[in-house]
């Protein structure tokens, strides 16, 4: 059916000065995501930090899956952001469905897959829900922990697709399950350890406490309680005790001091004198006790740290980052895939859309859309013509594949260098000036008491008591449970502001920052432009909307992002008939699809292929629109049916967080790849000082020059991983296509900056914290080891004061962090 429009939907911005954009949010409500638990600043009367958590809200409500809220509660959940809007890659699930069917006898198969995304009970659940709604659905079991989904289906009746499809639409990914070999090893390492240990002490104090009790040496039972109490402090040693000492052992080889070191000393020393004191029969020496509840703490303090920092990470997307696989043309191994690291000189292949094409390469196409924010942050595609040879890390916008030759190999390429990570060889030298002084002291103490006694007692029993006793009270107790019960008060109220601790150091590196260099598009920015006028999109019919959906479904262009995520948000039940063949694309200028009337429709630049007009009549001014130009019109038969606008989206309460890190007396500035008049319009909102055009090599050069050991990085893009390098701490947004997110000390979700803020006063939280403890337990050594050196320290006192120490310790951490939280 034709239709014709002589009137153009109201095409101005929602917010008519742009320039304003920055004072308004800073004066605006701050509000909570209502799906994911986001913190944001709402712009009108939003509800949601992004449109995805606004579309996944409704397609939950129109589907009848709301109790997700009630099981989610409080927990804030990663913002859904652009995996909503993203295709499930389907084909490599598909295959494995069909290999599992044609090995499989029985009328029910299974397999595992691995899925990205879970958060919380509420994830399960949501999960699980649409599983049991798809045909030919059996069972399904789900492991948060490891990221996986174990699904039973009955054979030859479910749709792995359909499934994927269901679940990408609300921000979950189904890959095919590959088991990460670094994924929860620390803390599963530790948690066999520890269960073991608690089985060991239990029984260690069963067969210890008799003779606490007043149960004499002549008992007839005596010697074997005090056999088996040696057995079980023995397993507890070698099975917990082994994980400290060769930590500190391998510390040690490598000539650095490690908080390991200590625990492992007075383990060794607890042990060594309570086999004395058992063979001599001189009780005050057996301390097999302590030995199994020291190792118990210590392993439950770093169990905590561990899986605090895995299920930080565990929110992260498992994509492999970098190029993924091309395609090769010509010759016997014409559309055969191979992986970008095979790639070789003069080698011809293709890359689709949406992907990185990998190598320095020559063209074959007469013209491709490129984008280059992976190599100078610069978001807007580029005309590429064929003559001209496109750089290793350019990606393809376009809505086909496009070919190239190489010109290098793989090993050759920028990009390769620039996803190569060297290793880290930071050190807490804080921390190893403290150990230092801190063992030297000990064992002088330990020493000169121990030495004295045997002068003026000639018993070198008692002597060897108290030098046992000084190491075994000395020992960091209190510090190794209460510390990581600081990190993981000090996480969970980052995790509310969506920032993630991905490294144990950050908080040692973030004491030597005196710099704070962002990039600009992706971090500053969202890495995607804003629609300001918003209204444009809602007031379409549902014939235009239909055509702009076809239009904007396969499209890589960053505005084309924008305006889908903006449709499906406004019109969720809206479908395209899903073929990019249907799309014409015109580089540079926009793409036209003809709907079933035979009406085209035009999605493009503002003159492109307009219809004629009377003379005198501008077209802007016959629409009764705003006179601004806008950046991209919808046509149907080259009327114009909208306009619309948009603007580089700054991130919310930036102006806000530099404010903060100037007033803790650090410079900030803007280290960008992108156009000198583009860096300087944010930098002149944001009030900070900027470099444009800079190439990886610049940033790392900037900030080796001006902030030396000194500088924390946000960046989000292979041209920041130099300054990454250089940076002494890093932190990185979670986006779409990031290489960063493995070398990060901390990542954020969500369109705000106001998690860094939070980031440094909870460094400021912490730091008085940990002082208040770390003071407590000096003067708690101090007065234990007067005890000790005084000769009256007893294997009881010990055993009673050592847990005391630390739930005094763990009070001071809930009070300084713990309770904090519970506010926030």
């Amino acid at each position: 059916m034709k239709r014709l429009k002589s009137k153009a939907r109201d095409d101005r911005p929602d917010q008519t000065d742009p320039s304003d954009l920055n004072e308004k949010m800073s004066t605006a409500t701050k509000a909570i995501c209502a799906h994911c638990g986001t913190p944001f600043t709402p712009r009108a009367k939003e509800s949601y930090c992004c449109h995805g958590c606004e579309y996944v809200a409704q397609v939950l409500s129109e589907n009848d899956l709301t109790r997700f809220y009630e099981l989610k509660g409080n927990t804030a959940v990663p913002p859904v952001g652009s995996k909503a809007f993203t295709e499930a890659e389907v084909a490599p699930l598909i295959a494995e469905l069909k290999r599992v069917e044609a090995n499989c006898e029985k009328p029910v198969a299974h397999t595992r897959f691995s899925l990205e995304g879970i958060s919380c009970i509420g994830c399960v659940w949501l999960i699980e829900a649409i599983f049991q709604r798809q045909p030919g659905s059996a069972r399904v079991r789900i492991d948060p922990r490891a990221s996986a989904i174990e699904m039973y289906w009955q054979r030859g009746h479910f749709n792995v697709a359909d499934f994927a499809q269901e679940i990408q639409k609300i921000g979950y990914r189904l890959t095919l399950y590959t088991e990460d070999p670094q994924a929860n090893t620390g803390s599963r390492q530790i948690i066999h350890r520890l269960g073991l240990c608690g089985f060991f002490l239990l029984n260690t104090m069963l067969f210890t406490l008799p003779a606490y009790l007043g149960m004499g040496g002549d008992f007839f039972l005596a010697p074997l309680f005090q056999l088996l109490g040696a057995t079980f402090a023995t397993l507890s040693l070698i099975t917990g005790g082994g994980y400290f000492i060769q930590r500190a052992w391998q510390a040690a080889r490598n000539r650095v001091l490690h908080i390991d070191l200590p625990i492992a000393a007075g383990l060794l020393a607890g042990y060594i004198g309570s086999l004395l004191g058992w063979a001599t029969g001189y009780v005050s020496l057996i301390y097999f006790d302590f030995v199994a509840t020291f190792v118990f703490l210590m392993l439950l303090g770093r169990w905590l740290q561990e899986y605090a920092l895995e299920k930080n990470r565990s929110h992260l997307q498992r994509q492999k980052a970098g190029p993924r696989n091309v395609t090769l043309i010509g010759g016997a191994q014409d559309g055969q895939s191979i992986p970008a690291s095979q790639i070789t000189a003069q080698l011809q292949y293709s890359v689709a859309p949406g992907e990185i094409n990998p190598v320095a390469a020559d063209p074959l196409d007469a013209q491709g859309s490129l984008s280059l924010e992976w190599i100078n942050g610069e978001a807007d595609p580029v005309t590429w013509p064929q003559n001209r040879t496109a750089p290793a890390g350019a990606i393809n916008v376009g809505l086909h594949s496009l070919r190239f030759r190489a010109r290098e190999a793989w090993d050759d390429s920028l990009l390769a260098q620039l996803l190569e990570r060297p290793e880290d060889g930071f050190q807490e030298r804080r921390l190893q000036t403290v150990l230092k002084y801190y063992i030297a002291s000990v064992l002088v103490v330990a020493a000169i008491g121990s030495l004295s006694w045997l002068l003026t007692s000639g018993d070198w029993l008692k002597s060897t008591q108290v030098l046992i006793s000084v190491l075994i009270v000395s020992c960091p107790c209190a510090l190794g449970v209460a510390l990581p019960m600081c990190d993981e008060f000090a996480n969970a109220r980052l995790r509310r502001s969506g920032l993630f601790i991905k490294s144990a150091q950050i908080w040692e590196r973030l004491r030597q920052v005196r710099t704070v260099v962002f990039d600009k598009t992706g971090t500053l920015t969202m890495d995607i432009p804003r629609l300001l006028n918003t209204a444009a999109i809602k007031e379409l019919d549902p014939l235009a909307a239909q055509a702009l959906q076809q239009l904007v479904e396969h499209n890589r262009h960053p505005i084309a992002r924008s305006l889908r995520e903006a449709l499906l948000a406004a019109f969720p039940k809206l479908r395209s008939d899903n073929s990019a063949a249907l799309v014409e694309e015109s580089i540079g200028q926009g793409v036209a699809w003809k709907d079933a009337g035979g009406n085209e429709w035009t999605l493009g630049k503002p003159d492109w292929r307009t219809a004629k007009l009377p003379a005198g009549r501008s077209e802007y001014q016959q629409a009764e629109s705003s006179p601004l130009r806008p950046h991209t019109c919808l046509r149907q038969n080259g009327l114009l049916v909208a306009g619309f606008h948009f603007q580089e989206d700054v991130r919310d309460d930036a102006r806000e967080a530099i404010d903060h890190i100037r007033s803790r007396q650090m410079d900030t500035a803007i280290l960008s790849g992108d156009a000198p008049e583009r860096v300087q319009t944010i930098a002149t909102q944001l009030g900070i000082e900027c470099k444009a055009q800079c190439s990886p090599r610049d940033k790392a050069n900037w900030i080796e020059a001006h902030a030396p050991q000194q500088a924390l990085m946000i960046g989000d893009g292979a041209n920041d991983s130099l300054a990454f390098d250089a940076a002494i701490c890093r932190g990185t947004p979670v986006v779409d296509k990031s290489i960063l997110e493995a070398s990060a000390d901390f990542f954020f979700f969500g369109r705000s900056l106001r998690s860094l803020p939070q980031l440094f006063q909870v460094a400021t939280s912490r730091r008085l914290t940990i002082t208040t403890i770390f003071t407590v337990a000096v003067l708690y050594n101090i007065s234990a080891v007067g005890i000790c050196l005084a000769g009256h320290m007893h294997p009881l006192m010990a055993a009673i004061l050592m847990p005391l120490s630390s739930l005094v310790t763990l009070g001071l951490a809930w009070l300084g962090l713990g309770r904090q939280t519970q506010k926030t």
